[in-house]
């Protein structure tokens, strides 16, 4: 674990208050040159802040040693202590389990993403006494899934933060199917909260006194079931049975209980989810609580943290959290409405999001933008005064960067498509060089209003960026999600040639200069756009892409065969059967059409990626020179699917700053 420094002050915040009495102002960022490829994609500096449960203490991840460490801040003399030292291994994440003692996790950003890395599960009080490891490290590779290992995984923390107890996830019992435990952090030992199963548990969902009532269960053929129980000792029984494909009108998704016991799921209202309270009396959807005409509830990106909002003090639901055009709050609270707009206030065109103490004397914000990757402040709502503390990545300044533009475009067949548009900040908006940046997933939110450091960093270099959520996406209703069924490399392909002449014609992008460019699905989408549509593409860029829909859909060696059991079932509903349509995947891999190919192409794998095996790049490389198509191929031989090592991703943006400057002119 490394060593404990009790006696080292860090110097982690001025405490800079921005604002004295009943006014706020706001700090201006000065401009200056373009940040370097290194400033985009560097870790983060610091991550994770958080209030201890009374609100007298805060915690953060924090460079030390050149590692993420914990350090703790005394707020009453804002004296800081390192509390974790280590020089070997970064600490991924912590949690405060009451107002002495939190629980963090490790991994190695210093490892490349195939690499095994430390892991674990850990818990120290915050005056450094009283060291536990909780579950030891156990050699797994980041690439794999957890459920091949037995170990223990943080679940959350229980209200009120009374004792030393987590909530785990363990898969001792079954390697596949987790249980739920309560651990003692102090001691290690872990009591089982689910001894009876209702069947194959993929997912739990405990209530707010962290009673386990809820079970999700793999059923056959993608089916999945809902089980709820009235309390502990109760008996398990089924809510509903649906094929979440199939029967979308009868799926719901159990989101979190309230203070009151009730139980909140996304259920259909229309083409979008609502959120409702669920009925288990008489086992149907109760009162709507929050619905959205363009969005569907519970939606979020990745990393994302909408849905409820609770307050521990006050013990009920609070307000609600939705991923639209830019995230929005739902407010049920006049006391939270109230705080929100007070910092709206003070940090406009931002997203602030708030975190009280349990004293209600404090609100800690992360305010956060499409140019800002992250900023935190302390709210004192007496004294209607806000101090800033840190920024994730300080060397960003907001100010030169660019702002992030929702619009709505239209794809051929009428289907509307969201999309974000980010401009240079010199110079006027018209004949850019444009690159559409393609999310992957596909069948994921890809889009969301925030810092996007490849946006930015193509922006700052003289190119407009496109990313759009094409048909497919998540997050925008059914109907757009359904549309992209078995339509890889058709209308999916069809929505990017859409948006981008679009921006054509509106006289922002010029024509001759186009790239497309992605990871992953990303990276399937701009082999298949140099394939299918030669003449559009001045070149492209495949990060880590799939490049033979076959290979994707039958390769037994990638994890998602191994470890998801109807693997060939979800493909054959999105993707399609290697064998049934097979005429299809043939006019639909970039593989196969390598002859078509006449612009350049940079690709860049990893060596050990087990979601995109490495095979579809090296034989797309194969079939990329005997046709004499000029390309650019790397491959970072100990990285997954997608690249740990800042020295990777940085010679990878070099290598995409050089290519798009030689080839789009």
């Amino acid at each position: 674990m490394g060593a404990h420094d009790r006696g080292r002050r860090l110097f982690l915040t001025a405490s800079l208050s921005l604002v004295a009495g009943a006014g706020f102002t706001r700090p201006v960022a000065a401009q200056g040159a373009a940040a370097s490829v290194e400033e985009f994609f560097r870790w983060p500096q610091h991550s994770d802040l958080s209030l201890s449960p009374n609100g007298a203490l805060l915690a953060a991840i924090v460079p030390i040693h050149g590692r993420r460490n914990i350090a703790i801040i005394d707020l009453k003399d804002m004296s800081g202590r390192v509390l974790t030292a280590m020089k070997e291994s970064d600490v991924g994440f912590l949690a405060w389990v009451n107002d002495k003692r939190v629980v963090y996790g490790l991994t190695d950003l210093q490892r490349p993403l195939g690499e095994v890395t430390p892991g674990g599960l850990y818990a120290v009080n915050v005056d450094a006494s009283e060291p536990r490891e909780l579950s030891a490290p156990i050699g797994l590779r980041e690439t794999e899934a957890f459920v091949r290992f037995r170990r223990a995984q943080f679940a959350g923390v229980l209200r009120p933060p009374a004792s030393d107890d987590i909530l785990v996830l363990s898969n001792d019992r079954n390697l596949q199917h987790p249980d739920v435990y309560r651990m003692d952090t102090r001691t290690g030992r872990k009591t089982i909260l689910t001894p009876q199963t209702p069947g194959r548990a993929i997912g739990w969902l405990a209530d707010q006194a962290a009673a386990v009532r809820v079970a999700i269960t793999d059923e056959d053929d993608l089916r999945v079931g809902v089980y709820y129980r009235d309390n502990e000792s109760a008996p398990w029984r089924k809510l509903a049975q649906f094929h979440p494909f199939n029967e979308p009108e009868r799926g719901f998704t159990p989101m979190a209980f309230d203070y009151d016991g009730s139980l909140l799921v996304t259920a259909p209202a229309g083409d979008k989810a609502a959120m409702y309270r669920y009925d288990v009396k008489e086992n149907r959807l109760g009162e709507r609580l929050v619905a959205h005409k363009d969005y569907d509830l519970g939606a979020g990106a990745l990393g994302s943290s909408a849905g409820p909002i609770f307050d521990h003090v006050k013990r009920r639901l609070v307000g609600v959290h939705v991923e639209a055009e830019r995230p929005e709050f739902v407010w049920f609270d006049q006391d939270w409405a109230n705080w929100h707009a007070m910092v709206n206030k003070a940090l406009p065109d931002a997203v602030n999001v708030l975190s009280r103490t349990s004293d209600n004397t404090k609100i800690l914000v992360r305010s956060f933008s499409d140019r800002d990757p992250g900023t935190w402040y302390f709210l004192d709502p007496a004294k209607r005064r806000l101090e800033q503390l840190v920024s994730a990545m300080p060397w960003i300044k907001p100010g030169d960067m660019a702002p992030r533009q929702f619009m709505r475009l239209k794809a051929r067949d009428g289907l509307a498509l969201p999309a974000y548009l980010t401009l240079p900040k010199a110079g006027a908006a018209k004949g850019l060089p444009l690159v559409v940046l393609v999310h992957g997933g596909p069948y994921v939110r890809g889009e969301v209003w925030r810092f996007d450091p490849e946006a930015q960093f193509l922006a700052s270099r003289g190119y407009a960026v496109l990313q759009v959520d094409f048909r497919g996406s998540l997050g925008y209703g059914w109907q757009h999600y359904q549309a992209g069924w078995k339509q890889w490399g058709l209308a999916m392909q069809d929505d990017l040639n859409d948006a981008a002449l679009e921006l054509v014609a509106r006289g922002i992008a010029d024509r001759g200069r186009m790239a497309i460019m992605g990871a992953s699905y990303g990276g399937y989408a701009a082999m298949m756009g140099l394939a299918r549509d030669p003449e559009l593409w001045r070149c492209g860029i495949n990060y880590v892409g799939v490049t033979d829909l076959t290979l994707l859909t039958t390769a037994t060696w990638s994890d998602t065969n191994q470890l998801f059991k109807d693997a060939s079932s979800w493909y054959e509903i999105h993707v399609g059967d290697a064998a049934r349509d097979r005429e299809r995947f043939e006019k639909t891999s970039p593989l196969r059409l390598a002859a078509r190919i006449k612009r350049p192409v940079l690709m860049a794998y990893g060596g050990l990626d087990q979601r995109v095996p490495i095979e579809h790049g090296a034989r797309m490389k194969s079939a990329l020179d005997r046709n004499q198509v000029p390309n650019e191929f790397v491959v970072y031989e100990q990285e997954g699917h997608g690249f740990r090592l800042e020295r990777n991703r940085f010679d990878f943006y070099r290598r995409v700053e050089a290519f798009l400057a030689k080839h789009m002119g």
